[in-house]
């Protein structure tokens, strides 16, 4: 149902809205327009519904619930300065990993809970062999689910191996402040999307971290690069700032504006991309249209310790979405299929 002038919505958002809703590819500058809107208006609420409306459309009404297991907590030298694991942040000190046994527990706990999909996220230093081998043992004990890896840069002939070993889906990203806030290169960055798509490994993608001090224009580049590889899912992450890093002065945004992000990049990312996710996870931006959220074990980036202390379950994430009136999908990952 489109928008009416009886709704009171600016006339240029609700053109907007209208034409993501028909189908249409919003530009750039429609994008950034989205994006502006500010928070606690009719505009923002408008965007939110519509963000919502649109991803129930695609992906027949229903919600996933996917796994993030941390593989190890060591120093990172890709040092992204939002992350806890930088080497510079000197959080954890010393290798950190954890066993093969404690992995596949994880993973078994992740699947009789009925999760849609696994990933297995590593640091720059983690062995990429050993890797393999990991996931191989995570595929054996958790049969048709979706297993992705969230890992570091790599080439064509290791996403071959991530594909060989059962892997069918890659995490990856161009993250805020690339090559600067990060030791990444955004080049190896693109390299990597490239490869995992010629591998034949689906590829995921998200807009972050958002922080506060992101701009409009800042975010649509990024949905413009997930729109330019045909991603399986974006949406919108915010950025959990680590103490005493450079982010500290600028904090963390609240639910409520990382709501308007998710409803906006639906949109944004029009009918060609179906899912829309959102961490961490939150009953107010799965209201407003995120239907992907993370249950977590293992170590996470966003803990100063080894012990998982902020992500959630599969039985809290199941909770966020039944408040939202969300049905979780039965099965493996349509996304990642």
């Amino acid at each position: 149902m489109p928008l009416t002038k009886e709704d009171n919505v600016d006339s240029h958002i609700s053109h907007i809205i209208n034409r993501a809703l028909d189908g249409a590819l919003i530009t750039r500058d429609e994008v950034v327009d989205l994006l502006s809107v500010e928070h606690g208006t009719i505009e923002a609420a408008a965007i939110q519904i519509a963000g919502r409306r649109l991803t129930k459309e695609l992906c027949d009404g229903e919600a996933e619930i996917h796994g993030h297991i941390g593989l190890d907590a060591t120093p990172c030298p890709n040092d992204c300065k939002f992350c806890s694991f930088a080497a510079s942040a000197r959080i954890f000190r010393g290798r950190n990993e954890f066993t093969t046994e404690e992995v596949v527990a994880n993973a078994r706990d992740f699947a009789q809970a009925g999760i849609n999909a696994i990933y297995l996220v590593t640091t720059e230093t983690y062995d990429k062999e050993k890797f393999l081998e990991m996931g191989a043992a995570v595929k054996r004990e958790i049969g048709d689910i979706s297993l992705v890896a969230n890992v570091p840069d790599f080439d064509y002939d290791y996403a071959v191996e991530l594909k060989k070993t059962g892997f069918t889906g890659c995490y990856h990203v161009i993250r805020f402040g690339e090559g600067v806030y990060t030791r990444c290169s955004v080049e190896n960055r693109h390299k990597t999307m490239r490869a995992a798509k010629e591998a034949g490994l689906t590829l995921g993608n998200c807009i972050d971290p958002i922080g506060p001090e992101h701009t409009p224009d800042e975010i649509a580049d990024l949905v413009m690069i997930a729109r330019e590889y045909e991603v399986a899912f974006s949406g919108a992450m915010r950025r959990n700032t680590i103490p005493n890093s450079v982010f500290s002065e600028y904090g963390n945004i609240p639910y409520t504006r990382l709501a308007d992000y998710v409803g906006a990049v639906a949109l944004a990312t029009g009918t060609g991309i179906p899912g829309n996710c959102t961490h961490e996870p939150s009953p107010l931006t799965v209201q407003g249209g995120a239907n992907i959220i993370w249950a977590e074990r293992g170590s996470s980036p966003r803990d100063v310790s080894m012990e998982n202390t902020r992500g959630l379950d599969v039985g809290q994430c199941r909770d966020i979405y039944k408040e939202t009136e969300w049905p979780v999908h039965e099965g493996p990952s349509r996304f990642y299929s």
